[in-house]
């Protein structure tokens, strides 16, 4: 290592996060992208179970809305809240989280932090492993999810068969 490089700081996590969000404006790779790759930047979410995926499915649920229908009144792209429900490594951007909050009817900076966005305190990545522990599906699917998995299916396995 070079004196110089000794001098430099090591970037801290709020500017990382400032740089990753002004790369997203960008059409070229900027420094967030790679500071992630190289491990320098590590999201907030690997502190919490990732359980802000199944809130956001809890609640939508709850409110008896369909996931087009949250896409909709919450101006995020349908896709995004597919993803978000479903792949659990999702982190989504802040705009989405504040919008999913005021839909939802649920605190926007504590789903930031469940997000991934931002620190968790202690209590709330407590609650989100009681969360984690009680919220794993156990019921049969209803009428409803049993039709769509079988249709899903039936879709799946014609796709398979060159169809």
């Amino acid at each position: 290592m070079t004196e110089n490089m000794k001098n430099k700081a090591i970037p801290n996590s709020k500017w990382l996060r400032r740089m990753a969000d002004a790369e997203d404006l960008c059409t070229s790779v900027a420094v967030g992208g790679l500071a992630q790759d190289l491990g320098m930047f590590q999201s907030a979410v690997a502190e919490v179970p990732k359980v802000f995926g199944r809130l956001i499915e809890y609640a939508r649920r709850e409110r008896g809305l369909s996931v087009e229908a949250l896409a909709n009144a919450a101006n995020v792209e349908l896709a995004e809240i597919v993803a978000i429900e479903t792949e659990h490594d999702t982190v989504p951007q802040p705009r989405t989280v504040y919008q999913l909050a005021q839909v939802l009817k649920l605190p926007a900076p504590r789903l930031t932090e469940l997000a991934g966005l931002a620190q968790p305190r202690k209590v709330l990545s407590e609650a989100a492993v009681r969360f984690a522990a009680r919220s794993e599906p156990m019921s049969k699917l209803s009428d409803d999810e049993k039709e769509a998995f079988e249709e899903f299916v039936k879709v799946l396995v014609e796709a398979s068969d060159g169809g």
